[in-house]
């Protein structure tokens, strides 16, 4: 994630002062993967993507959670 100071003078010297992606990357000290993510919309560095992924609890793992949380409320 970048400061959105940074998001603006890419943007700026993308669209206004034309450069090359490379040549921005140089002059700003950031990778060119940063350049091309920012230049063409992909990111932006207000708006965070939501994790995509695999739930990091397994059936097991959830079955034995279910079972202490039934046991908690007979116990209670």
């Amino acid at each position: 994630m970048i400061e959105i100071n940074l998001y603006e003078q890419i943007r700026y010297l993308y669209a206004v002062e034309k450069l090359s992606k490379r040549e921005i990357a140089r002059r700003l000290g950031v990778s060119r993967n940063t350049v091309k993510r920012y230049c063409e919309g992909e990111n932006v560095p207000w708006e965070r993507k939501r994790r995509q992924g695999k739930c990091p609890v397994t059936d097991p793992i959830r079955e034995t959670v279910k079972e202490w949380l039934e046991s908690d409320k007979e116990w209670k």
